[in-house]
């Protein structure tokens, strides 16, 4: 075995990962070589954005994290992600709200730009290699991969978490880390449908509906998201419901999930409009109360919820009955009974805790050891504000470890 054959071992070719060759190579002449364990590098950041690459967000935030948040702070003075790739000759554009694409709007854009840029610095990428163990002797990182032995100086692990194994994050860089004195956290499916009682929404698979989109403990409000709520197979899916999954993942059979589908209407006006609705379609069965409120399917549910034959007419429904309706539409209850598989997660809550590395990623159990992306405990919420950490992290490893390598060690 040659020793310091390599000079930065990267583990991990997702988007963290991309992010530090790239910047360690850019600041260094450092020897790079990228392991992964896919037949490709890079192949969950294809799925992102709906295949779009949402790869940032205009308004970056600690409100939108979660996890250990100190993390944001060692990367506060790291370029934007819109700087990051206009080094990398990617031009980026906005929607309204905020949420930065590649001009092209395909995520190939934004593969081919780092893989480019890492191959015209020099960065080695070795796929369907899988690391099994790193050890550190004396000041090399000894690496075995396939049965083979590298030695490299510096290690970066940017492997992922558990969420979404097919693209490659099983938890393997837990194990690593663990291998060196870290602690991980208790791991939690982010950005992931909530399960719910099957029956509740049996009815309803395939519909959506706009709501504001309350997670209650002991029927108290603990976290609120508004926007378009999908009923599938036994879960609540859609952008709302993901933001709030790791945090019902750590409450699953004491909370519940909590839908206003009609946030724009108060308790009055709602329960004022259905009274008018009534008298209109007086000589209606009652499925043609909610017409225009909800979709049918919808409609015919709140009032099976609510004890109302759809076939009676509307003109033989109470006041009360009028009441009971606009209160299931403002306060519509679904509980929490399992978590979602890691197969259906788009991130991973919990990780190696921000009091375990330096300010510049680095191992305070192992010198020249760094970590970045997803492995760390910090997770955002759905908008581009999980690829922003990756590529702020990334960056932010890829150089540390270059400064490792060519200035010495560094408190």
């Amino acid at each position: 075995m040659k020793e310091h054959d390599i000079d930065i071992a990267i583990i991990g070719g997702g988007a963290s990962g991309l992010a530090a060759a790239v910047s360690a190579a850019k600041h260094s002449h450092c020897r790079i070589t990228v392991f992964e364990r896919l037949p490709r590098v890079g192949k969950k950041l294809l799925s992102t954005g709906n295949g779009r690459c949402n790869l940032s967000n205009e308004n970056i935030s600690p409100e939108y994290y979660s996890g250990d948040k100190q993390f944001l702070s060692f990367v506060k003075d790291v370029p934007d992600a819109k700087e990051l790739f206009r080094g990398v000759g990617l031009i980026t554009r906005m929607d309204n709200e905020g949420r930065i694409y590649p001009h092209s709007m395909a995520a190939s854009s934004v593969l081919d730009a780092l893989r480019h840029k890492a191959a015209a610095c020099g960065v080695e990428m070795l796929c369907q290699v899988m690391v099994s163990d790193i050890r550190k002797n004396k000041d090399v990182f000894i690496i075995i991969a396939n049965n083979e032995h590298y030695s490299a100086k510096s290690v970066i692990i940017s492997s992922g978490g558990r969420a979404a194994p097919s693209f490659g994050s099983d938890g393997t860089g837990y194990t690593l880390a663990k291998r060196f004195g870290h602690t991980v956290t208790e791991l939690y499916p982010a950005l992931a449908p909530i399960r719910t009682d099957i029956n509740k929404v049996k009815a309803l698979k395939g519909l959506r509906t706009y709501a504001e989109v309350s997670l209650l403990i002991n029927g108290q409000p603990i976290a609120k998201q508004t926007g378009e709520v999908q009923f599938s197979d036994g879960a609540l899916s859609g952008i709302c419901i993901f933001n709030l999954s790791a945090l019902a993942a750590k409450n699953v059979g004491k909370c519940e999930i909590s839908l206003d589908i009609a946030p724009s209407l108060s308790d009055k006006e709602l329960t004022d409009a259905l009274f008018s609705a009534a008298e209109i379609r007086y000589e209606l069965p009652c499925e043609e109360l909610l017409t225009g409120l909800v979709h049918k399917r919808i409609g015919q549910q709140l009032l099976k919820v609510v004890g109302i034959s759809c076939s009676t007419l509307c003109k033989n429904i109470s006041e009360r009955d009028i009441k009971n309706v606009a209160a299931i539409i403002k306060d519509w209850r679904f509980p929490v009974t399992n978590i979602s598989d890691w197969s259906l997660a788009q991130s991973t809550e919990g990780g190696i805790p921000a009091k375990e590395v330096t300010p510049k990623l680095m191992s305070k159990k192992a010198d020249g050891l760094f970590f970045c992306g997803e492995i760390l405990d910090i997770c955002g919420q759905c908008g581009g504000y999980n690829l922003d950490w990756a590529w702020k992290s990334g960056y932010l490893a890829g150089i540390a470890a270059a400064e490792y390598i060519l200035g010495g060690k560094y408190d």
